[in-house]
């Protein structure tokens, strides 16, 4: 379910990337993880904002969903595996997937469509809550991974230490886009006095204006090269940004964050400061150098979590073979 609303929306709609996916997988330690991925060109900032997002949202939608569709969805997925395997590779993937989760449990799939069909409404949304919604969830833990390409702009480890995500998300967007005359002290001054009460479409006017203001001391000829919604006349450079653009979606989510902090920063009391790690003013932990990072770590003696491995079929297997 998750996975169909989650390419809808960012893939189809909002065509953040051409590898768009959600789903559940498991850590190396053998515990459930829900996993997002977005490949593509769009700025890493903005595609982390727009999954916040996306999360945020998703549990209204499951709210508002009827009984008849939810028993549809579950009738669907239980149709999908009951089909039997068609290669190898899906042989494989049966297969591996209890042994690298060190379950051992290959008779799972039946068992997980017995409580498919018990499944109702109400448990998915208690579900949701305990373990997925930033704002309930008691072990809430994430982990948030970037790679891009050098010729995107991203912020250094003390622009992350200053300012709040969605304002690195605005920034971020507006230089993809070809405005490079605000600096990012600019675009959190602007975020931080806006009326959150005002329409996108004033917002937008307002940053246009900020945006000119900056540009006047060096006014010329190539000004209409900023930009693609750049637009020259007599009086000097106007530019005008659209109401469906990313920028006025970013926008939305940096005015939204400014008058509504998310939550999660008052759960986090952990200091990682002495590993070499910064902290954003949501109270998220940023790795800037894995490398380096590996090496603290082992310098402060921070132990790896690791257990033996001991079958939960042990018991079993050596009656039988008794």
């Amino acid at each position: 379910m998750v996975h169909t609303a989650f390419f809808a929306q960012l893939r189809t709609s909002e065509q953040l990337g051409y590898r768009v996916g959600a789903g559940s997988d498991f850590t190396k330690s053998g515990k459930r993880m829900l996993k997002f991925i977005v490949e593509g060109e769009s700025n890493p900032a903005y595609v982390i904002q727009r999954i916040n997002q996306f999360i945020r949202q998703y549990r209204q939608k499951l709210q508002e969903l009827t009984v008849e569709e939810f028993e549809s969805s579950v009738q669907s997925l239980i149709s999908v595996k009951q089909e039997k395997l068609k290669s190898i590779d899906d042989e494989f993937s049966e297969l591996w997937g209890p042994i690298t989760s060190d379950k051992y449990k290959f008779n799972k799939g039946n068992k997980n469509m017995e409580h498919l069909k018990q499944l109702s409404k109400d448990d998915l949304l208690a579900f949701w809550d305990k373990y997925v919604n930033e704002d309930t969830a008691q072990g809430y833990t994430r982990l948030d991974m970037q790679m891009s390409s050098a010729k995107i702009w991203q912020p250094t480890a003390e622009e992350f230490k200053m300012y709040p995500g969605t304002v690195i998300a605005l920034y971020g967007s507006l230089r993809s886009e070809g405005h490079t005359g605000l600096s990012i002290a600019d675009v959190l001054s602007f975020v931080s006095s806006a009326d959150a009460s005002s329409s996108i479409e004033s917002l937008l006017a307002e940053l246009s204006e900020l945006y000119v203001a900056k540009q006047v001391p060096s006014v010329s000829s190539e000004v209409s090269e900023v930009a693609d919604t750049a637009v020259v006349d007599v009086e000097g450079p106007r530019i005008i940004f659209e109401s469906s653009s990313k920028i006025a979606t970013a926008l939305q989510m940096a005015i939204s964050s400014a008058n509504e902090a998310p939550k999660f920063a008052t759960l986090n009391k952990t200091n990682f400061a002495n590993i070499d790690m910064k902290q954003s003013p949501e109270g998220i932990w940023l790795i800037n150098d894995y490398k380096r990072f590996q090496q603290t770590q082992a310098l402060h003696g921070i132990s790896v979590p690791s257990r033996k491995l001991v079958p939960l079929i042990a018991d079993s297997v050596q009656a039988d073979n008794n």
